[in-house]
């Protein structure tokens, strides 16, 4: 067994599609689904992460697959600590004397109630000291906006579960607005899509390639195509089908419009000092569904304001996590 005086430090972005680790002195260390196989009674954890995903669609009646995190709000406290235990023990294995501090990035919507809950799992996990950031002020700082400036900043955070639009200025949320839809919505949409007009049921995962392969909101686009193997409704029988992106679009189109009416909520709500630095900078554009194919594009037409998205923007978070980490005594404030 490996043992060690004092646990490295780490954070974590505890995300409803996919959990990321930044280990300190080290950087992002681990990206993986926020996913668990589970047996018939729920009671034990026969897989996480990744290997929980790629049995997703796949099991018996005796296991499960379960997300303990739903909407970027812990559904399952008990599943949710066995899933910390796991990822923690990626970080330090053995046993230490001294705990790790841990910084786990949350929703700038998330309650005191679910704050605790998320705190007392990480506590119960094997940390010795949790500090809560909020998910958009995270990005800001992973992005290198220095929200601690008076200067406001649009974050529009796209993720699996959760959609945010977060006006950020002085180290702080000015207003802030979310929807409980995001990747997995549209991955949804997708299923029932394929269930509805082609009569093929298909699972997540390939809704989720569809998703990613082809799905766009580009004109330039709608040409893109992929076959797409699934079960047909009709004979039961294994089934190929041809499918483009543009009929796809509807798939799209209700979620990328929610986002858009979400901005305007939240600009509606915004001081007009603020409303001329988001004027001049724009929209900055994070999470996972930020790569989607021309959402960038959709949101800057319809909105009039320019959109800018980081190299990387589904590791946004969880760097600036990383920068609250290496320094916590500066963001002592951001305790939840």
């Amino acid at each position: 067994m490996n043992f060690r005086i004092i646990a490295s430090d780490f954070a974590i972005d505890l995300g409803t599609s996919n959990i990321l680790l930044y280990k300190k002195g080290e950087g992002l260390i681990c990206k993986e689904p926020s996913f668990l196989l589970l047996d018939e009674n729920n009671t034990k954890v026969l897989a996480i992460g990744d290997e929980a995903k790629q049995m997703l669609g796949k099991t018996h009646e005796n296991i499960h697959i379960v997300k303990p995190i739903e909407n970027g709000v812990i559904t399952d406290f008990n599943l949710t600590e066995a899933m910390l235990n796991y990822f923690f023990k990626k970080i330090n294995s053995g046993f230490s004397m001294l705990q790790p501090k841990v910084v786990i990035c949350v929703p700038s919507g998330i309650t005191d109630i679910q704050a605790r809950a998320v705190e007392d799992a990480a506590l119960h996990a094997g940390s010795r000291d949790v500090i809560l950031v909020d998910e958009s002020l995270a990005a800001a700082y992973g992005m290198d906006l220095n929200p601690d400036e008076p200067r406001g900043n649009l974050i529009l955070n796209l993720g699996g579960g959760v959609s945010e639009a977060s006006v950020i200025s002085l180290n702080g949320v000015i207003t802030n607005k979310s929807i409980n839809k995001g990747g997995d919505f549209i991955d949804d949409e997708i299923v029932s899509y394929f269930r509805e007009k082609l009569s093929l049921e298909i699972g997540k995962n390939t809704a989720e390639e569809v998703k990613n392969t082809i799905v766009s909101l580009k004109v330039k686009d709608k040409k893109l195509s992929m076959r797409v193997d699934g079960r047909d409704l009709e004979t039961a029988m294994p089934k190929t089908v041809s499918v483009s992106s543009e009929n796809l679009i509807d798939c799209i189109m209700p979620y990328s419009n929610m986002v858009v009416d979400m901005v305007y909520e939240v600009m509606e709500k915004t001081p007009p000092e603020i409303s001329s630095d988001i004027r001049k900078n724009g929209i900055y554009l994070t999470g996972g569904l930020a790569n989607l194919k021309g959402i960038k594009e959709y949101i800057a037409e319809r909105l009039g304001l320019a959109v800018s998205v980081s190299e990387d923007p589904i590791a946004d978070a969880i760097k600036g996590a990383g920068i609250i980490l290496d320094d916590p005594d500066r963001f002592v404030k951001y305790r939840k």
